[in-house]
């Protein structure tokens, strides 16, 4: 079972970080903006500037996701940024963005809880059960 859910963050991490390269790639390259498919960087008109550096963050934090360096922190921050823009650029509402960001975020928060699976570059490991870090500061105390 152990096995099963490594490969399984394995996957969302690769998920989530094709996601983030093509939010990138849409944000850096102008032609692809006119095409069909829903992006937060393609409703930011008037701010490309904006546009190009979140798309720049976007690439940046794919590649960090690939690699697995501190899978945790890079998925939430990830998540942050295409969850919030988007939210911000589309007070109405985009159905095709919502099915996005819903994917976004079942990609982000396994890896933001339980970190990036196999593979991982550089991982922090954090004991996230605060009943038995107590019991064993207890315990060496004694």
């Amino acid at each position: 079972m152990t096995n099963l859910t490594e490969w399984l963050r394995l996957n969302f991490r690769v998920c989530l970080s094709a996601t983030l390269m093509i939010e990138a790639a849409i944000g850096l390259v102008p032609q692809l903006r006119d095409c069909n498919i829903p992006t937060v960087v393609g409703g930011m008109e008037g701010l490309e500037f904006h546009s190009a550096a979140l798309a720049a963050l976007y690439f940046v934090l794919s590649f960090w996701l690939i690699l697995g360096i501190r899978t945790s922190m890079v998925a939430a921050m990830a998540m942050a940024l295409l969850v919030l823009p988007a939210i911000m650029t589309n007070p109405t509402g985009d159905p095709a963005l919502a099915v996005k960001i819903t994917l976004v975020s079942v990609f982000s928060v396994p890896l933001i809880l339980y970190g990036g699976g196999r593979y991982t570059l550089y991982e922090v490991r954090e004991s996230l059960n605060l009943s038995s870090g107590g019991r064993e500061e207890a315990h060496h105390a004694v």
